[in-house]
């Protein structure tokens, strides 16, 4: 996809977005709004790690903390496929199986990309590999979003987002680090900031959100301002390739939050129905 195009379509609405330690078991849900908030919560992880997985990338490609690159680069193509599996097997709606065909399409490229020995000619084609791979990933959220048309079912949706954006600044961080695109990624990690930002004030503010919820916002916004000080505390590469590891570090922080902040939600969604039942 076109560089500047993919940030226009960013810009003209709402865009795009799990740790494996605090991944939640999927297991068969009570009803239809338990089942399409899991579903949105999946779909939205495919969305974070479609830029997780080209993050381990370049760092393995560089030779940054290169035995924890690999791992989390294995480890996030089979959550991918896992997540993905789980999703099929729902067949939801007929909008999320011609979503899920065209991810599955999407999918194809990169997945060959990841698993073959990285290079920077690699991580060149990922470039817009891995950008087709992150929309056909949230043209599926939108489509589980209006399984039921909840509005908790949005909000699992857009606090998603900050998963994928705490990953996507990170692969733009080390694409720079790399001397790649270093324009366009420097482009696209201050679009990502102003999204994060603005994220967290609309779920703050939402009417939807419990005090558990907001809870999980400041926990969210107490990673978050280490991290962006790192992100943006130097623009030369060289010297952002010094402080490429703590970005590492502090990238995965903010995902085990905001995939908390995530769970916050989907609970929410769970006490409700309880409530009603009782």
């Amino acid at each position: 996809m076109d560089r500047l195009r993919f940030c226009a379509w960013l810009l003209a609405g709402p865009a795009f977005a799990a740790h494996p330690m605090v991944v939640r078991a999927q297991s068969a849900p009570a009803s239809a709004s338990t089942a399409s908030a899991s579903v949105v919560d999946m779909a939205g992880r495919l969305r974070m790690l479609s830029q997780r997985m080209v993050k381990a990338y370049l760092m393995l490609g560089q030779g940054l903390a290169p035995d924890e690159a690999r791992t989390l680069l294995q480890g996030s193509i089979a959550q991918f496929e896992d997540q993905r599996a789980l999703i099929k097997a729902s067949q939801s709606t007929a909008a999320v199986r011609s979503a899920l065909t065209r991810l599955e399409a999407a999918w194809k490229p990169c997945k060959a990309l990841l698993t073959a020995a990285p290079s920077k000619a690699g991580g060149a084609e990922l470039y817009d590999a891995s950008e087709s791979l992150q929309q056909s990933a949230h043209s599926l959220t939108l489509a589980c979003e209006q399984i039921t048309g909840a509005p908790l079912d949005h909000l699992i949706g857009i606090a998603g987002r900050q998963r994928m954006l705490s990953q996507r600044m990170a692969k733009f961080y080390f694409y720079r680090t790399w001397g790649l695109f270093d324009a366009a990624a420097d482009m696209e990690l201050h679009l990502s900031r102003a999204h994060f930002t603005a994220v967290l004030v609309q779920i703050e503010g939402s009417q939807h959100a419990t005090a558990p919820v907001k809870a999980g916002v400041a926990a969210v916004r107490r990673e978050w301002e280490p991290y962006q000080q790192v992100l943006f505390a130097n623009k030369e590469p060289a010297k952002m390739r010094r402080d490429a590891a703590r970005v590492a570090e502090l990238s995965e922080r903010v995902l085990v939050v905001t995939e908390e902040l995530v769970a916050r939600l989907v609970a929410q969604v769970e006490g409700a129905l309880t409530t009603a039942r009782a």
